[in-house]
């Protein structure tokens, strides 16, 4: 935890939900936005390796706060090349953060660089024995919000920003034949300087320990996040040890709302509003799959006639017997809300941390930060290209398999007018097996009774018959 959290506004919506929910940050007129056209607005499914905003404090002017948009995996200022495997660093343990004797690279960045990531709620899987259900936990509700467009909340979090010391071609590049395209190459970390950022976690509240062994820490109060960011303190305080020091804001969060949603949300590159909402509210939830079997209830036919009693007892034994088993019947509702996963043994949960559960693996991260980039009008064109040139070479297929068919039946028909061997081939059954008498040239042997040559298979062949053949079996010569 937390391998995927919610964050579906623009950049417009962002501005305002933050002014909503933290209004002394716009005191003096809206926070900068650093890297604005690097956010991804409306992504429900905020995954690994891909860019979102995160509020620190303002270099420029320490009384305020600002926003960056940041990669989600911290990569720490000292790497010198780009990191190939899966990221394990995007989830940190608080309770790294409050041992000063643990060591670590988490010490070196909490005194001055520490941040919050603002979210909608995050997205936790609960493990079952053979499957993992995702529930969305988020604040509750208030007058001013919707279950499509919940409170924002804040997770704790650290960042740094690395450069690397060899140049990174970026995957990224506006359309240059198009001059209306002011869109910026993505940060690379060479030469462009790449900011990063983590979650922190702990130890889960009360309430949620049956989803999970982890949450991520929460901040709700402005008191709480100003003294996180180390804001209005010139010159800046860093880290404070002691029981009323930082550390003390490290904690879990009661009270939040919590609840199971589709499966979908698994993989990344997912996204839909339905993602956040709660299953049995949804049009074709829970609730929409029991009214459809309570509508539909079985007919009786008007010429069928009762049963006796004796009748209908026989057939409710019978229905019992071809009556298939329900196992568990926990997963007969996960199947009706739509939240039954289908993970198996082969997905593997490596890059999220020493305490994620989210079901992502390495190939999955590299997709999350190519599904981050902004598509061209060519890219676009090339797509529907490609996806024409697959639907030509189905029907080209399908024209070959009933062609194929069409020469087979063909085949099948010329076979049964044709008129069968004389000779009999061996290995052969059905019609096309012939019985033939014994002739004078076989020798003194007897011939079999056809019905010997249609035996069961459990005789043996080699079996004789125990008596003797009586005078009718025999035949004229």
């Amino acid at each position: 935890m937390c391998g995927r959290y919610a964050l579906a506004l623009s950049n417009e919506e962002l501005y305002d939900g933050l002014e909503a929910r933290l209004p002394r940050l716009f005191e003096n007129g809206r926070p900068r936005w650093e890297r604005q056209q690097d956010n991804r607005g409306g992504n429900y499914n905020v995954a690994p390796r891909q860019r979102a905003p995160v509020i620190r404090r303002d270099p420029e002017d320490g009384e305020r706060g600002m926003i960056e948009t940041m990669q989600w995996g911290l990569v720490p200022h000292w790497t010198k090349h780009p990191p190939t495997g899966p990221l394990n660093t995007i989830n940190a343990r608080s309770e790294g953060l409050l041992d000063a004797s643990s060591g670590g690279m988490w010490h070196a960045l909490k005194g001055y660089k520490r941040c919050i990531v603002p979210a909608q709620g995050y997205y936790e899987w609960l493990k079952k024995a053979s499957s993992k259900i995702p529930h969305f936990t988020r604040l509750p509700l208030d007058k001013s919000s919707t279950a499509e467009h919940p409170p924002l909340l804040f997770f704790a979090g650290l960042y740094d920003t690395v450069k690397y010391v060899e140049p990174v071609q970026s995957k990224f590049q506006p359309n240059l034949d198009d001059p209306e395209d002011k869109r910026e190459a993505y940060p690379t970390g060479n030469p462009i300087p790449l900011a990063t950022f983590t979650i922190l976690t702990t130890e889960p509240s009360k309430d949620l320990r049956w989803l999970h062994d982890r949450m991520p820490v929460i901040l709700t109060d402005y008191e709480d996040i100003e003294k996180w960011l180390d804001l209005g303190k010139t010159p800046q305080k860093g880290w404070e040890e002691g029981k009323n020091g930082t550390g003390a804001l490290l904690n879990s969060k009661e009270g939040l709302d919590c609840y199971p949603v589709p499966s979908e949300v698994g993989k990344i590159g997912n996204n839909s509003p339905t993602f956040i909402q709660p299953v049995s509210e949804r049009k074709d939830g829970i609730k929409s799959f029991f009214s459809k079997q309570q509508s539909s209830p079985a007919k009786v036919k008007k010429d069928e006639k009762p049963l006796s009693s004796h009748t209908n007892n026989l057939q409710k034994n019978h229905e019992s017997d071809i009556k298939p088993k329900v196992e568990n019947t926990e997963n007969v509702k996960e199947e009706a809300e739509g939240i039954k996963s289908d993970i198996t043994n082969h997905d593997k949960e490596k890059g999220l941390g020493d305490d994620s559960n989210a079901p992502n693996n390495q190939h999955d991260q590299q997709t999350a930060e190519t599904s981050d980039k902004v598509i061209g009008s060519s890219q676009m064109k090339d797509e529907k290209n490609n996806n024409s040139e697959g639907e030509i070479q189905e029907v080209k297929v399908e024209n070959h398999k009933r062609k194929r068919e069409e020469v087979d039946s063909q085949d099948e028909a010329k076979k049964e007018t044709e008129e069968p061997d004389p000779k009999p081939k061996r290995g052969l059954g059905g019609h096309q097996t012939r019985v033939t008498r014994k002739t004078v040239d076989e020798g003194s042997k007897e011939q079999p009774a056809i019905t010997n040559f249609f035996k069961s298979p459990s005789q043996p062949q080699s079996a004789k018959p125990t008596t003797k053949p009586t005078a009718r079996g025999k035949r004229k010569r």
